[in-house]
């Protein structure tokens, strides 16, 4: 046992949040064993899942009671006297809040967020125009696919007549949010047309139900070959607009 001491150090603190971690994970695994044997001795219910919250409700209580302790006693070991048990309780408990906060947050940053959870997947519908002097029967090999750093999606021409004769319209599904979008037109044998497109994370706004001006490429590429910049003005051009229903 170290020598009291008057105030806290680091040392200290965190030899105290190492006690709650064990605190809590003991208290968790003792709670729900303890839980389960007081579930069946007291016939408690599996209807609906009663038994496991009787068992989840037991860990809770008894992890509040061992991690505290197992905290209280580690400062001690470590010298800390009177009030300042207190308050290294309060600072190790607040530390594990931070701490927990901080890797639920890492692991949310993490997972794929769905654009429209409680809905129909929305729509960007989109229209190419050709360069000046070419068809539009140089579109038809061409395969539109977006591409997002949480997935590959590819496009759909429609097959009814456009408003305009001028342009190919087709759409993609927009899944996930993610500011990170590349629409693609995958030209076979021939460099690939990149655009980066100009929408937030989350375009389910009026705004942008509205169509965007004509878009040159950021980028052209063959496949397997690092993207570089259209050195030619005369391109294909594309625009786009969202289409999804009201949450």
């Amino acid at each position: 046992m170290q020598p009291a001491t008057k105030k806290l150090s680091v040392s200290v603190i965190l030899f105290g949040i190492l006690a709650g971690i064990i605190g809590i994970g003991s208290g968790l695994f003792l709670g729900f064993a303890l839980g389960a044997a007081l579930a069946a001795a007291f016939h408690v219910s599996t209807f609906e899942g009663g038994a496991g919250y009787f068992a989840a409700a037991i860990a809770l209580i008894v992890t509040c009671v061992v991690a505290p302790g197992l905290i209280l006693l580690t400062l001690y070991w470590r010298g800390t006297r009177g009030l300042w048990l207190f308050v290294g309780l309060i600072t190790v408990c607040v530390s594990l809040g931070i701490i927990a906060v901080s890797g639920f947050g890492i692991w949310y940053a993490g997972q794929p967020h769905v654009l429209n959870i409680n809905g129909p997947t929305p729509l960007l519908e989109f229209e190419v125009k050709p360069p000046a002097g070419q068809s539009l029967q140089s579109l038809a090999d061409v395969q539109p696919e977006l591409d997002t750093d949480r997935n590959a999606m590819p496009g759909y021409w429609h097959t009814d007549a456009p408003q305009d004769p001028r342009v190919r319209a087709g759409y993609v599904e927009l899944y996930f949010r993610t500011s990170q979008r590349l629409f693609v037109l995958k030209f076979p044998g021939q460099q690939d047309k990149i655009f980066r497109l100009k929408l937030p994370a989350n375009p389910m706004r009026e705004k942008y139900r509205a169509w965007s001006d004509w878009q040159n490429p950021d980028f052209v590429a063959k496949a397997g070959q690092q993207p570089s910049h259209p050195s030619g003005g005369n391109e294909y051009q594309i625009r786009y607009k969202m289409d999804y229903q009201d949450r």
